[in-house]
């Protein structure tokens, strides 16, 4: 019996079936051409999220007129570019999932410094940043309507089956509709049945340049802003549109939002499924065409059970399947324990706002689906591999090497895996991670790798074994500075196993990532934490997004305090005795004290030096970061063998 029996039930979504519930949703495009264009990269990228089993892929993040770029690294998709596009759509459906891509229009985010236009929006402003917004005329909004119309037209062109109108997250759709931004007093303005003609003109226009049999979906969501678009007046809007859509897709939130990433993109922490409240409302009064629900359904189970609960029809995954494009091939198979799973993390989204090829923390193969297969193919001479340590670097290049053939052997010096990640098994802040930590470990021991625990790798030891490769991941040790009295403070991942130890009021010595995430931990007990920082700023080494929903966290701690401008001078039975910038001496009282330095990694300099054909150095043991660099490294340290 099939473990997930609603998920892998087809839909219909008006002439077209899809042949599961789980779809791809709308994925930036990065990499481009000079002209705009598809690069292979992302033909490639695409290609892989509709092998892994998906029913839908959607190409995210396409402007239909320059005037609505909001970035300069947006895709064309015009008449000189639709050949490039073509090979997109073909590499989709090829792979048996719908083609589908993303139209929208930036209107008052649009940047006239990229552009060269005059941005348009709802009404005449002045931003923050000194843009000016021209209102848009009546002739303007014709304008651009036709604009989405005539995208829509080359789309079809090109090999796309359907299309998504982008009417969320204060894109220009958005913008029209929502009484936050949408000030004017003439038709446009005023009621919601006002408000909503403009987006009603862009889905006529679009209609009538598909015709008929080409899906269009429509997304849409609340903007959980004051002021901004109510889940009740996005049900009102749906009601309007669901006889002139196929699908509605609800995503809430808003791209401008200072805490964007908290509501647009639910952090690692947040609940999962924050938002499929929103689906079920609108899927509790539309009943002409399908609902779709995204935002951290991060599970199969999780997916399978909001449509068990009727919460939704389908459900769209960005970030799980950028983690493992296979998870739904991996599902109907009732392979979970195979998924890699997703951190929320965020590192995929400030990656692709960076770089020109997606990142992630868990999954080595993103930014080069083009040139690696999906499989790791079987080696032609079967080598013996030794292995030291088994943290996320050890335990990624165990698994990857065994899958190819090799004969390895993963030696831990001490009695279980996972390396520094078993503080996950104590931090329910950190539940995404430990799912990471198990998905590992479990690789690795229903793998063939011979595990050795309480197995240090000596010379002695590679002596015996005498492999033909070596691979190092013997992690770091934490930084610990020379202050008076520090001998009586523990590490910041000792403090999770010796919760019981620790007092009602902690400072914590270090502001880092890890001293910032421990602090949040040790505050969720109801402990009274103080980081102490001496830069200005807490977690620079956090990716900014990952950054803002951890802060966001500490904003609903009361009792977490952040210190910046203090150096740790003395660690005394009272506190930690600080120095400010002045020279002034600062005392934080607490009962308890934790470091947390940075690590330094282990020295391997006795093992490198030993007679073995390849040696390779992973992780913090190469370079102290952060685990997907050790996955990394794993995994193209034992692809390379």
């Amino acid at each position: 019996m099939m473990k997930y029996p609603k998920l892998f039930t087809p839909l219909k979504v008006g002439t077209l079936t899809f042949r599961n519930r789980l779809l791809s949703g709308p994925n930036m495009m990065c990499a481009l051409n000079p002209d705009g264009s598809p690069t292979d990269y992302m033909v490639g990228y695409y290609a892989e999220k509709a092998k892994g089993g998906v029913a839908q892929v959607t190409v995210g993040d396409t402007p239909v007129e320059e005037r609505g770029f909001t970035t300069p690294r947006h895709p064309i998709l015009t008449q000189k570019t639709v050949q490039k596009w073509s090979e997109v759509a073909r590499a989709i459906t090829q792979h048996g999932a719908i083609a589908s891509i993303e139209l929208n229009h930036g209107g008052r985010i649009s940047n006239t410094a990229v552009t060269g236009f005059q941005t348009v929006g709802p009404v005449d402003e002045v931003k923050l940043n000194g843009t000016q917004v021209k209102g848009a005329t009546k002739a303007d909004l014709e304008e651009i309507a036709n604009a989405f119309g005539e995208a829509a037209k080359v789309a079809v062109q090109a090999g796309f089956q359907m299309v998504m109108l982008h009417g969320a997250h204060g894109w220009l759709l958005d913008q029209m509709l929502s009484p936050k931004f949408n000030t004017r007093t003439d038709e446009f303005g005023g009621s919601l049945e006002n408000r909503a003609k403009f987006p009603l003109m862009v889905i006529a226009a679009v209609r009538k340049a598909v015709g008929p049999k080409v899906p269009i979906e429509y997304r849409i969501g609340p903007e959980l802003t004051e002021g901004g678009l109510s889940i009740d007046e996005v049900v009102q809007f749906c009601l309007l549109i669901e006889d002139k859509v196929e699908l509605i897709h609800v995503s809430a939130g808003l791209d401008t939002d200072p805490n964007f990433a908290v509501k647009t993109h639910p952090t690692m922490f947040l609940p999962h499924m924050p938002n499929v409240k929103y689906a079920a409302e609108v899927k509790k009064h539309v009943t002409k065409c399908p609902v779709v629900t995204v935002g951290s359904v991060v599970t199969p189970a999780e997916a399978e059970q909001v449509l068990e609960d009727g919460k939704a029809d389908a459900i769209a995954m960005v970030r799980s399947l950028i983690a493992d494009p296979f998870l739904p091939q991996k599902a109907r198979e009732g392979h979970d324990e195979d998924i890699r799973p997703c951190l929320r993390c965020l590192d995929c989204l400030t990656g692709m706002q960076t770089k020109t090829k997606f990142a992630c923390a868990v999954n080595p193969r993103t930014g080069h689906e083009f040139r690696l297969d999906a499989t790791e193919k079987p080696v032609q001479r079967k080598k013996t591999v030794l292995i030291a340590g088994g943290g996320p670097g050890g335990l990624e290049a165990a698994a990857t090497a065994a899958a190819r053939g090799h004969h390895v052997i993963l030696a831990e010096k001490s009695d279980s895996l996972g390396g520094l990640l078993k503080f996950t098994d104590y931090d329910s802040l950190k539940a995404d991670l430990k799912r990471l930590k198990d998905h590992l470990i479990y690789r690795v021991e229903h793998s063939d790798v011979e595990i050795r625990l309480n197995t240090e790798v000596t010379p002695e030891l590679v002596a015996e074994i005498n492999p033909d490769a070596l691979f190092l991941a013997l992690g770091s040790t934490p930084v610990v500075f020379p202050l008076p009295g520090i001998e009586t403070a523990q590490h910041a991942t000792t403090a999770y196993t010796n919760l019981d130890a620790l007092g009602k009021t902690v400072a914590v010595m270090g502001g880092g990532l890890v001293g910032c995430e421990t602090a949040l931990f040790l505050a969720e007990t109801g402990r009274d934490v103080t980081i102490i920082e001496m830069q200005n700023d807490v977690a620079p080494d956090a990716n900014w997004m990952h950054r803002v929903g951890m802060l966001q966290s500490f904003a609903q701690q009361e009792n977490l305090h952040v210190r910046t401008g203090l150096r740790c001078m003395a660690v005394t039975e009272e506190g930690v005795e600080t120095q400010d910038k002045d020279g002034k001496t600062v005392v934080i009282p607490a009962e308890s004290k934790v470091y947390a330095f940075g690590q330094r990694s282990v020295a391997a300099d006795k093992l490198m030096a030993l007679d073995v054909p390849v040696i390779r150095i992973i992780g913090d043991c190469h370079q102290v970061g952060k685990t997907n660099g050790a996955i990394f490294d794993g995994y193209h340290a034992a692809m390379d063998l």
